[in-house]
């Protein structure tokens, strides 16, 4: 999987993962991933797939058609190329906070969801139910931050609503954000999720003053 790595400039500050929404790349979010902490090593990834040039993370029939055997086999195989660039850049690949948008977020709430051993922090923009919840263990220890839009043209609110309940069914408490501009990321977004990362560091006694 194409990727770009970016050492961090202070080793206590959490290493980011990022996952990109429908035709972005590598690159796409490396501003947003600045922004949310400075100090951060960044592993972004491309997504494998292409539709009709669009690069995704895992493949869809239509617009929220989902072909969710392809979702199976891309989050297995993103998790495995996770731990494996993680120990190529020297990462500790269970301290990754992974920051979705769209389809990243999407299989990035996937994988927290429905794999025991994934991600423990996500911070996911605009992200929506892939109808497929049958995973069981508790969710109490995962720390998620989700935006939505109430007039999202690509992420039905109802979706939105789905996924949130489909984590706090299982004992995670999703801190939300919801918005009126669509489905495009914002300023308000960004300084949201920036304050709250903030605070789930501080929480486990690593205040990063940079953040």
């Amino acid at each position: 999987m194409e990727h770009f790595f970016k050492s961090g400039t202070n080793a206590s500050a959490p290493p980011l993962l990022l996952l990109h929404g429908t035709g972005g790349d590598e690159h796409s979010l490396i501003d947003l991933a600045t922004a949310l902490s400075p100090d951060s090593a960044i592993l972004s990834l491309r997504g494998p797939h292409s539709e009709q040039g669009a690069n995704r993370f895992f493949r869809r029939f239509a617009e929220g058609q989902f072909d969710l055997e392809d979702l199976e086999i891309q989050t297995d195989l993103l998790l495995a190329t996770v731990k494996e660039l993680s120990l190529k850049h020297g990462l500790v690949s269970d301290d990754l906070v992974v920051i979705g948008y769209s389809n990243g977020a999407n299989i990035a709430a996937h994988a927290m969801l429905e794999r025991e051993n994934s991600f423990q922090t996500g911070i996911l923009f605009h992200a929506m139910s892939l109808g497929k919840h049958e995973a069981s263990f508790d969710l109490t220890n995962k720390n998620v931050w989700l935006s939505a839009g109430v007039n999202d043209p690509i992420v039905p609110k109802s979706e939105s609503d789905a996924l949130i309940k489909a984590f706090g069914n299982r004992g995670s408490v999703v801190e939300t954000l919801w918005t009126t501009t669509g489905h495009q990321l914002t300023y308000d977004e960004v300084l949201a999720a920036k304050q709250w990362l903030q605070q789930k560091l501080a929480a486990n006694g690593e205040s990063h003053d940079s953040l």
